[in-house]
């Protein structure tokens, strides 16, 4: 759905800081900072949200404060997401009522990638991979410093047309993963529009010895502020397996 189709990971390197402590939502003020998470066929920003109003409902759901564009016009609301059902509620305008119909989280949108980090601290946490048996990589120590400063080498591991990926040598063998800085550039298209355009930065991530699997960090109001996601398998030709296979067995 174009609606709520995904604006890859902008939404994570993106600064956010305050919420207005009286829980209103103001179209023009500054107490907010909107971040974009939704794109129509064009490439043009459709949706706002606030990721610094996060608040509980229950012990598996959590609500934030939205903004959303209809024809011309801004349209203020909120989103509620059950982690245990996995599915989302959104409230346009002062609407209060939840008899509405509540949507499923559609793999890869950007309402799912929030869901996926936020609901972390929920109880409904292992649904979403934060288990005790990966435990070992997403409830690791954060990291002190951007990756962007991490002395050392950068590895080339591949580069074509579609993007780049690098990693510092300078990587760290912990009990079962490596911790590794990493860059990566990827060209991004939209359906109706012709030209593409690029999106490169710096990160951390926790790749694992035992098997398949590695978790990234995800950064929030600083390059140190964020959280490990929950642990993931990566591709054969990706820069995940290719850490791997260069330092997990030395």
């Amino acid at each position: 759905m174009n609606f709520h189709k995904k604006l890859y990971s902008i939404i994570w390197i993106l600064l956010f800081y305050t919420f207005n402590s009286t829980g209103k939502l103001f179209a023009n003020t500054k107490s907010f900072e909107w971040h974009p998470v939704g794109v129509d066929a064009y490439g043009n920003i459709t949706q706002w949200i606030n990721l610094s109003s996060k608040k509980p409902l229950n012990n598996d759901s959590f609500r934030m404060q939205m903004k959303l564009i209809e024809g011309n016009k801004q349209i203020l609301g909120r989103i509620d997401i059950n982690c245990r059902n996995k599915d989302y509620y959104l409230r346009k305008g002062k609407k209060m009522s939840q008899r509405g119909v509540w949507s499923s989280l559609i793999k890869g949108t950007s309402f799912e990638e929030i869901a996926q980090l936020y609901c972390k601290n929920t109880d409904a946490a292992s649904l979403w991979g934060y288990t005790p048996a990966t435990k070992y990589l997403w409830d690791i120590e954060k990291p002190s410093y951007p990756a962007s400063n991490h002395e050392g080498n950068w590895i080339t591991l591949y580069k074509n047309n579609s993007g780049e990926f690098k990693y510092n040598s300078n990587t760290q063998k912990k009990s079962d993963y490596i911790l590794a800085a990493y860059f990566y550039q990827k060209k991004y298209s939209y359906r109706n529009n012709p030209y593409s355009s690029e999106k490169s930065d710096y990160g951390w991530i926790a790749v694992s010895c035992k098997s398949n699997l590695n978790s990234i960090f995800r950064k929030l109001s600083t390059p140190t502020s964020g959280e490990w996601t929950a642990p993931k398998p990566g591709p054969i030709s990706g820069g995940a397996n290719l850490i791997r296979k260069a330092k997990c067995y030395e």
